[in-house]
């Protein structure tokens, strides 16, 4: 299993597209810094109220284009590294021939932690390079909840840790953010029980991330939108129940995945 599942983690972070997704996550992030950091620095000397990096970082704000731009296309970028590998596993006969070697259970459990892994750090390093990035030129103030500059109030979603501890909140957002992110992207596993085609397999994150996003705003069930409740700014605040059934049906496919082809054994690949 370990070695199977070293190969798997290998194939997904050391290949072009890996880097590409990288790239361009931190490149809307350098932009986000262009536009709405650099010009904002002389406010730090200007003796006022410091503006402060965790209100004013890509996940801290809800009003910057680069931010909209970056968390409704992310399932996009998770998908390019490994998302189509199991496909491309399928029809070179290379999945049959690993799951012969290895056990059934092995390789499909190696596969799926590749994609959710991959997934999961497109998500989060460029939102961490970020962060990283406006503190560079903005102070670490805590936020102040009677100042109006915070994304979120107290009543939001952990918004006591938010005022409290900002940068544990951050923390614990970012693998919120990487947890959700992981299995969307494994959802192309789930995809490719039913369809061969590496195109459909790729965006099928996307489709039902933005299909929760449009039937969300359409009902007006705000919380159900994962494009506007996994940006640390909240700007759909997340509930609960929401984000139980939303995380409960995310893993149920992943069993799906794990069950169909278990069930199917030889004869799938």
């Amino acid at each position: 299993m370990i070695h199977m599942l070293k190969f798997e983690l290998d194939r997904a972070f050391r290949n072009r597209r890996m880097a590409a997704a990288l790239l361009i996550g931190c490149a809307v992030s350098l932009w986000h810094l262009w536009d709405y950091i650099l010009p904002v620095m002389h406010y730090v000397d200007a003796g006022g109220y410091p503006l402060s990096s965790f209100n004013k970082w890509m996940g801290g704000e809800n009003y910057s284009f680069q931010a909209s731009v970056y968390f409704m296309w992310l399932p996009i970028l998770c998908a390019l590294p490994h998302t189509t590998s199991f496909v491309f596993d399928c029809g070179t006969g290379y999945g049959n021939q690993a799951a012969l070697r290895g056990g059934w259970g092995k390789y499909l459990a190696a596969k799926y932690i590749a994609v959710f892994l991959s997934g999961a750090a497109v998500a989060v390093l460029p939102l961490g390079f970020d962060f990283l990035a406006t503190s560079l030129f903005l102070p670490g103030v805590v936020p102040q909840a009677g100042t109006g500059l915070a994304a979120i109030g107290e009543g939001a979603f952990l918004g006591a840790l938010y005022f409290r501890h900002p940068l544990l909140y951050l923390l614990v957002y970012l693998a919120m953010d990487g947890v959700f992110y992981g299995l969307f992207n494994s959802l192309a596993l789930f995809t490719a029980a039913f369809l061969r085609n590496r195109f459909a397999v790729q965006l099928a994150p996307f489709v039902v991330y933005t299909a929760l996003f449009s039937v969300g705003t359409t009902a007006m069930r705000f919380s159900a939108c994962p494009a506007g409740f996994l940006r640390p700014s909240q700007q759909f605040v997340p509930a609960p129940p929401w984000l139980a059934g939303e995380l409960a049906a995310l893993l149920a496919a992943g069993g799906i995945f794990f069950g169909y082809f278990r069930k199917m054994e030889r004869g799938t690949l």
